[in-house]
This record gives C-alpha cells, sequence and structure tokens, in this order.
C-alpha cells in the first residue's frame, strides 16, 4: 500500500504560465521558449511550476516558491545541487538537474529555471526482480552511499549519527502514541525495535532522503534521474531502501540489496529490518500529516492503512524486527532463529519501455 504524496495546504494566488514564461525569459534570456504548461493545478501547491518547451525541443522547468517554507525547501536543495556540483558527476549511473537560470518576479520571489530530467516514475511494485531495472536501483543507491561524506558536512547540511537517529524516532514514536489511533500491537512493535541497540550498529553514509516512486526515474530498464535533492543529509542507509521495503515484495527486496551489497562493502546486516521498520512509520507519519491538517479523510485512510498493518503483524504475515546476531551464522540458519521474512509476493512480468511521459499537472512538481 502506496504512501500519499504529502502536499503543504496554502492559500495562494497561482502564477499563470504567460507570467511563468516571462520569468524564465528573464531568468535565462539565452533561450526561447514556444510552450509553458502550468503544473500546479490548485490552492495547494507549495510551488507554481512551469514545463517549458524550447525552440530547440528541449524541455526545462521554472519553479517559484509560495511560502516561507517553500522557499526555506528550495535554498536546502540548491545547496544540495551545490555539493553534487563537485562531484564527478560522470560516477554516478543517472542524470541530476542542473539550475540554468534565475531572477525574481515583482515580489522579490526567486524563479529558477532547471534542466528537465527525463524519465518515467518508477512504480516499485512493477519492477520484476532480478531486472536490469532492479540491479539499476540498488546501483543507484550504492552510487549516492558512496559519496565522501565530507562534501555534505562541509555544505552544513544534515548530519545524524546512529544514536541522534533513535532519540528522534523514539520521540517521534511517542507522537504517534499520543493520538491513540495507532494500535498497541504497533506501538510495541516499534518500540522493541528502537530498544534493541543491535539494530542500530551502522555507519552513517550520505543519503538521499526521500527516494520514492516519484524521485526515481527510470528509461530503457534504468535508473535515468533522481530528483529532488532538498533532503540530501549524512544519515542511516537504510533510509533509501525504506520505499523498497515497503512494497512488501519479498524477491523484489532481496535482488535489490543483494546487488547492493556487492557494490557497496560497508553493508551492516540490519539494513533491511531498519528499512521495513521506516516504511512502516511512514503510515503513522500520514497519520500525523493528517491530524495537523485537519484533515478527516486523510486521518481515516491513515487509520485504516495502519489497522491492516497491525493485522499482518498479528498473524505473523509480516516479519518480526529482530536483528540478527552479529556472529555469522552457517547457510543453514538454526531453526529457532528468527529474521524478516514477508510472505513472498509473486514476481511482477517485465514491463516493457514506455514512452516518455511529460507531466501534465501536480501539485508540487519535482523536477
Amino acid at each position: 500500500m502506496g504512501i500519499p504524496k504529502f502536499l503543504s495546504n496554502l492559500n495562494f494566488m497561482a502564477r499563470s504560465p504567460l507570467i511563468l514564461a516571462a520569468l524564465a525569459k528573464a531568468a535565462v534570456p539565452h533561450l526561447n521558449f514556444h510552450e509553458v504548461k502550468a503544473l500546479t493545478t490548485n490552492s495547494t501547491g507549495a510551488f507554481d511550476t512551469g514545463l517549458l518547451t524550447a525552440t530547440s525541443g528541449e524541455h526545462y522547468i521554472i519553479r517559484v516558491a509560495n511560502n516561507q517554507t517553500a522557499g526555506a525547501e528550495q535554498e536546502v536543495e540548491l545547496r544540495s545541487l551545490k555539493v553534487l556540483g563537485k562531484v564527478d558527476r560522470l560516477r554516478l549511473p543517472f542524470k541530476i538537474t542542473n539550475l540554468v537560470g534565475e531572477t525574481k518576479d515583482e515580489k522579490g520571489s526567486r524563479a529558477l529555471v532547471f534542466e528537465f530530467l527525463y524519465g518515467n516514475p518508477t512504480d516499485i511494485s512493477s519492477v520484476a526482480a532480478d531486472s536490469g531495472l532492479s540491479r539499476s536501483i540498488a546501483k543507484a543507491i550504492s552510487a549516492i552511499h558512496s559519496l565522501d561524506t565530507s562534501l555534505v558536512e562541509n555544505e552544513h547540511l544534515a548530519s545524524f549519527d546512529a544514536a541522534e537517529i533513535m532519540k528522534s524516532r523514539v520521540a517521534e514514536l511517542d507522537r504517534f502514541a499520543s493520538t491513540g489511533k495507532v494500535p498497541a500491537v504497533l506501538l510495541s512493535r516499534w518500540e522493541q525495535a528502537l530498544e534493541d541497540t543491535s539494530l542500530f550498529r551502522f555507519k552513517p553514509t550520505v543519503v538521499h532522503g526521500g527516494l520514492n516512486s516519484e524521485t526515481v526515474l527510470s528509461l530503457d530498464e534504468e535508473v535515468s534521474g533522481i530528483l529532488s535533492w532538498s533532503t540530501l543529509r549524512v544519515s542511516d542507509p537504510a533510509e533509501d531502501f525504506a520505499w523498497i521495503l515497503g512494497a512488501g515484495i519479498h524477491e523484489l527486496s532481496e535482488s535489490i540489496t543483494d546487488v547492493y551489497r556487492q557494490s557497496h562493502f560497508n553493508t551492516d546486516d540490519s539494513l533491511r529490518l531498519r528499512a521495513t521498520l521506516y516504511s512502516e512509520f511512514e503510515f503513522a507519519r500520514w497519520l500525523m500529516f493528517g491530524i495537523s491538517k485537519n484533515d478527516s479523510a486523510i486521518v481515516n485512510e491513515a487509520v485504516l492503512m495502519l489497522e491492516g498493518l497491525a493485522e499482518d503483524v498479528s498473524s505473523g504475515a509480516v516479519g518480526r524486527l529482530v536483528a540478527k546476531p552479529s556472529i555469522a551464522q552457517p547457510a543453514e540458519a538454526p531453526a529457532n532463529s528468527t529474521s524478516l521474512a514477508p510472505v513472498p509476493a509473486p514476481s511482477p512480468e517485465d514491463v516493457a519501455t514506455r514512452p516518455i511521459e511529460l507531466p501534465r499537472d501536480a501539485d508540487n512538481e519535482l523536477f
């Protein structure tokens, strides 16, 4: 069950396509555009976003933040792109956008024009295990995690060690419990996992922090680009696997993590368990979002999702969050050993390469 996209319910008057086109021309006067399509459809978008088509046939994205929170997020993203600009991008097996120009509107808001990244959103539930795309996903994550942590730290982006991550997750769990809407079996499951210090023995790495089906683009069975870098930080590498483990497809998650281990040698044994924990937290985060927005529809949806997960936990359909012993185990583990073993799901059929789908409309359009 997927997590709906988080939106900021903020009131503003969306800028028209003509205004966005005029701002884009001011930002990059050497480019000529013959078409602009607004990607912000209503009053819930944190950005006014437009898809621009140049006379040369290339595409660009223009974004203008509509509030201070969105503006701050955009500034962090620019700092992250600056970090990535110091990396030899030829070493990365995917593309990252570039800022090609900027200007300001009449109110002083920054209008930024970026290169458009070609590719289709990657529906993780449709990715076949042991496929070219699953291997490409693993190698893309490995490439991010192999970046030098000093690049991020020197730019003063966020950096967390294992103790800080555990502390923040415990505080988050307390907030979940305070709602009275999270089933007790889940609160107990998560509390036990967070009390297991052996689960959190890992080396922090550079992480994207927001990988999901929308931010990972694919084309021709390969990851073609990765979007939305405002959450770039040094943290737990398991965070970038949460969207994969959250799909609940055992064979797929196994194949991706196996390839990842082959290309990223500093991998701890409990990565998949923590990724599962983080993916389950997303259900409760969606609940908290609904409560913060006083949106009963979101709250009710989140409650149903949590109840479904609680049933799976109670029935044993999902494995326990128990760390493996630090001592290496033989190929055939003892009968009383415990590990993560969700109910296997049939591998999806290979999906033929689709043509690139240019965005039509969205609320917080990524670039």
